[in-house]
């Protein structure tokens, strides 16, 4: 099932900008505390873009110890990647790292991610910088109404007519084949509240940019509430995307869940549409029972 947030919706209220009270240039050590929100950052070769996109995240979220962080994570990359983010998690303890060879695709580092996520809603998000801080801020709101909100690029976002297109193509093929109802899988900004991730991520067996879609189904599967965000997402140079040869390696990653949901590799996910009550109550209760503030906003997450 989905529901439909707007763009606006909740964006004045929720916005993850450094807290009033954080002083100017204060240092971040590490501190026990319940994480309200990750970031995480799959790339991949992203050394000359990383650096920007880290400043302007950092920039917008809280600074306060404990209440957020960004996790970079590295899938093989052959250039300064590492170099570069660990070089700012020296100096920002927001940011952690986590590096593997060799390369195993956006999926698996969608996935290593996400479980090694420590806040209690987690976003990922193009290392590109593809996505706005204000981008971030509606699928964290949508997070309040929903366990999971995806990012769906609306007709005025920038891109090449023909990036375009077979985005739609591709699509329709999803929507024919795995019966998905949503209007844009493919968009690479999505969030999670932590128990939905943690279900949705230990059943994904896709490695490569498919993966958006077997997580989409396997969500539908456990009967989890999708939000779609409206979002605009800026064209960037240098996309790692090669149209057609990743179009056609995306079908046969699709057509591989098909036949695994047809085979019962997913187990009950795969044959069960509805999750049991207990399941469900799980999925979907309160998560912020430490950390809530009265208005029911974790603090890493309200505006200073």
């Amino acid at each position: 099932m989905s529901a439909v947030t707007s763009a606006d919706t909740r964006s004045d209220q929720l916005t993850i900008l450094r807290s009033a009270g954080d002083a100017a240039g204060a240092s971040f050590r590490p501190v026990r505390a319940t994480t309200a929100l990750t970031v995480v950052l799959p790339c991949y070769n992203e050394a000359e873009r990383l650096s920007g996109t880290l400043q302007t995240l950092l920039a917008h979220l809280s600074g306060v110890p404990g209440q957020v962080e960004v996790l970079v994570v590295d899938d093989g990359s052959t250039d300064a990647t590492v170099m570069v983010a660990d070089a700012v998690a020296a100096v920002d303890g927001r940011v952690r790292v986590l590096s593997y060879q060799p390369n195993r695709g956006k999926g698996f580092a969608v996935r290593t991610g996400m479980l090694a996520a420590e806040g209690e809603l987690i976003v990922f998000t193009d290392a590109d910088g593809s996505y706005g801080p204000s981008e971030l801020d509606r699928i964290v709101g949508a997070l309040g109404e929903a366990p999971v909100a995806i990012g769906t690029r609306t007709s005025g976002t920038s891109g090449q007519v023909a990036r375009r297109a077979a985005s739609r193509v591709f699509n329709l093929a999803i929507r024919g084949s795995l019966g998905l109802p949503y209007s844009d899988t493919q968009s690479g900004l999505k969030g999670f509240r932590r128990a939905a991730a943690r279900r949705i991520f230990s059943q994904t067996r896709v490695d490569g940019f498919a993966f958006d879609v077997e997580v989409l189904w396997l969500a539908r599967q456990l009967g989890l509430e999708v939000a779609e965000v409206g979002v605009q997402a800026m064209e960037c140079q240098g996309s790692k995307v090669q149209m057609l040869a990743d179009a056609l390696g995306m079908l046969g990653e699709v057509w591989a869940v098909r036949r695994a949901r047809t085979n019962g590799a997913y187990g009950d996910a795969g044959q069960t549409p509805t999750p049991s009550p207990e399941a469900a109550a799980s999925l979907t209760g309160p998560l912020f029972t430490a950390a809530n503030t009265p208005s029911g906003t974790p603090p890493a997450v309200q505006a200073g």
